[in-house]
């Protein structure tokens, strides 16, 4: 109860509940997409393109969200993000064509795409460095938990009210009761909220921080002495968000890393009804169980690099593409009438190693450290971008993977793309660098744990 009561708990909560609504929404096509197919006459390959229309404006959308995130405030950007999904999942309920689901799942992503910008600036703003890490796990199981749990609220309704349309009806209200926490319980800043206490702010910025810096300028790219900035956050250039070299690494294991997941996540479930020949409520929990896998992960990491790694992050991101990798060329070799409990390990452990990844967790913690916490909207927006890109290009490239056979699709050679593309992922995550350490995380094992002195500044290629 306690924690309940300091103003940083009910931001993070607030903020979780918006992420979950964000990504139950999300799930949802890919948990009804079989009885979506047949509803609206697509084939196999319009289904990828309707599903790579979402992905690349989400993607498109992610520097926009970052600026307006930085420069006008998280919360007016999460406010928009949960409204503007909200009316196009209740719309797209109502389409006959193809096309037109092609349209609105489009202008669906671009407003989902503002959440994760707004959210991940408002935990790197209102966390000191010690606890950033296990305070953003804990928003990131939001994105977990919301797909575990969309089979078993968008399957019954479905079946329950003869349509899938319906689903897409009552989903749409679920962002109504998100608005009103956001607006009773997001204030942008810790010292902007006149109902945060002083020993709140000092356990947040400390004391010499208080007392340096107390300036208003929101933007640390215009600002021109420390004093200018409020506390918590330095000056920060714009050459220093956009020519530094491990952002543009992060943007490639994004890419690479999420082509990956999304590309697993959205098809199990149709992997699991054609390939599998399980029945659709039992193939949309395939998808469940990698999500559940994701769960664990983000919590396990989280601990990990605050308590164990002492509040680095790379660690985590080299071994989660490795272990994802060596799951899926498991996965490949399935056959249909494979034991179930075998599928389930394998695709908990290839969720537990994907949200092990740049973009499945600890990157707002990351980019907090590496530039300053009025630069994650920023700098997360170009990440994010890597990342949707790679989810976009998963879908239609999944479908023309797919096999057919007179037996029925095989699904294998996606599976065997998406293992490569976790090797990929790891590999650019060793070459950032590790702020804790001045160095990449490979360079500070090689030379026998040494440590330089980390001065942030662009690092051009």
């Amino acid at each position: 109860m306690i924690l309940l009561s300091e103003r940083r708990y009910q931001t993070l909560g607030a903020a979780w509940l918006a992420w979950m609504v964000n990504y139950i929404d999300r799930t949802k096509t890919a948990a009804l997409l079989p009885l979506i197919v047949a509803s609206l006459g697509m084939t196999t390959h319009q289904t990828g393109w309707v599903l790579f229309t979402f992905f690349i404006c989400y993607a498109a959308t992610q520097p926009f969200a970052g600026f307006v995130t930085d420069l006008l405030g998280a919360k007016k950007a999460l406010a928009l993000s949960v409204g503007g999904f909200s009316v196009f999942t209740w719309m797209m309920g109502m389409v006959n064509t193809p096309e037109q689901f092609l349209v609105l799942n489009g202008l669906f992503g671009i407003f989902a795409g503002f959440e994760v910008t707004s959210a991940s600036r408002l935990v790197a703003t209102w966390f000191p460095m010690r606890t950033r890490g296990r305070a953003f796990a804990f928003h990131q199981t939001a994105y977990t938990i919301g797909p575990v749990i969309v089979p078993f609220i968008a399957v019954p309704i479905a079946h329950a009210l003869g349509s899938w349309r319906w689903t897409f009806v009552i989903m749409s209200f679920f962002g109504l009761p998100v608005l009103a926490l956001i607006h009773r319980y997001i204030v942008d800043r810790p010292e902007r909220d006149p109902r945060v206490t002083d020993a709140e702010l000092r356990y947040i910025f400390g004391e010499a921080e208080l007392a340096r810096n107390r300036g208003g300028l929101l933007d640390p790219a215009r600002a021109r002495a420390s004093e200018d900035l409020p506390p918590g956050e330095r000056m920060t250039p714009y050459r220093e968000i956009f020519l530094n070299r491990s952002i543009g690494l992060m943007f490639a294991s994004g890419f690479f890393t999420l082509l990956a997941g999304w590309g697993l996540t959205t098809w199990l479930p149709t992997y699991g009804y054609r390939e599998l020949k399980l029945p659709l409520l039992v193939a949309g929990t395939l998808a469940s169980i990698v999500w559940a896998g994701q769960f664990c992960g983000v919590v396990v990491g989280g601990i990990l690099s605050d308590k164990v790694f002492g509040m680095k992050r790379t660690p985590i991101w080299i071994l989660g593409g490795l272990v994802m990798a060596i799951a899926l060329v498991w996965a490949a070799t399935f056959k249909p009438g494979v034991g179930l409990p075998v599928v389930y390990l394998a695709f908990f452990i290839a969720g537990f190693a994907a949200s092990c990844t740049p973009v499945g967790q600890l990157f707002a913690p990351y980019l907090a450290e590496l530039l300053t916490p009025g630069a994650v909207g920023r700098s997360l927006g170009v990440v994010v971008l890597g990342g949707m890109i790679g989810s976009a290009v998963a879908q239609p490239l999944t479908a023309y993977l797919v096999v057919g056979t007179p037996a029925g699709p095989q699904f294998w050679p996606a599976f065997l793309l998406f293992a490569v593309c976790g090797v990929i992922g790891s590999a650019c995550v060793c070459g950032m660098v590790e702020p804790q350490l001045g160095r990449t995380y490979l360079g500070y094992l090689l030379t026998g744990r040494k440590q330089r002195q980390w001065k942030a500044q662009s690092q051009p290629f």
